[in-house]
């Protein structure tokens, strides 16, 4: 079980340490300064990006303990009913929040299994945000494990696909459709990115998702004549 939590500082100049560059790709830092609360299993709680006044900063370490203090009651709950579904989708995308990805599983396995007809009304975004882990998995990975690229790939893949045809009205439905796209662009399978990007322009009712996929459905297009 989760206790406490512990801020992460790193120096990128700091090149006698690499688990410092570790620790940015980990956490997707993109600035400096960056501050990162991690949980004693080395979860991201939350991230505090910018310089900020002691002020500032007290109600963020509050707000970083009251998610801490929830989250290790789910799981306290969770262990006296271990077959709640409820529960373990909301632990699931927990840990899926913390970029822990092989935490997640069992949850969701669990999740899944409990809840066919979807009456916690979680399993769309849990599918989603599965599918958006294993996404940001594929690029790092196709240079130097490409077996691996191509299981993460497969997996994105399917949970973007059982968003979208298994549960059509739900919210997750469009971003499913949009990730699903740039997914099968970072693998270079541009002509099935084109056609969900272009499919997701003609039916989607939101303006800023038709805007983002028309600008990616150019990117894509761009990358296709250029290879």
């Amino acid at each position: 079980m989760s206790k406490g939590f512990i801020p992460i500082k790193v120096n990128p100049e700091d090149k006698e340490h690499p688990e410092n560059m570790e620790a940015v790709r980990r956490y997707q830092v993109t600035g400096y300064p960056t501050i990162v609360f991690t949980s004693s299993d080395g979860g991201m709680i939350s991230k505090q990006v910018g310089f900020a006044y002691p002020n500032d900063f007290a109600p963020v370490i509050e707000t970083v303990l009251e998610k801490e203090q929830a989250f290790v009651e789910q799981l306290t709950k969770l262990e006296k009913t271990p077959d709640d579904a409820k529960l373990n989708a909301q632990v699931a995308l927990t840990y899926l929040e913390r970029t822990q990805l092989q935490k997640a599983l069992p949850f969701s396995k669990k999740a899944f299994e409990h809840d066919p007809k979807n009456k916690t009304g979680l399993l769309p975004n849990l599918h989603n945000q599965l599918a958006v882990t294993y996404a940001t998995k594929v690029e790092a990975a196709m240079v130097g494990a490409p077996e691996e690229a191509e299981m993460y790939f497969e997996k994105a893949v399917s949970h973007f696909r059982t968003v979208i045809d298994k549960y059509p009205k739900s919210d997750v439905k469009d971003p499913a459709q949009y990730y699903l796209g740039v997914t099968y662009a970072i693998k270079g399978e541009f002509d099935d990115a084109i056609a969900v990007l272009e499919k997701l322009i003609h039916h989607t009712g939101d303006a800023n998702i038709k805007q983002n996929a028309e600008a990616m459905l150019e990117r894509v297009k761009d990358l296709a004549s250029s290879n």
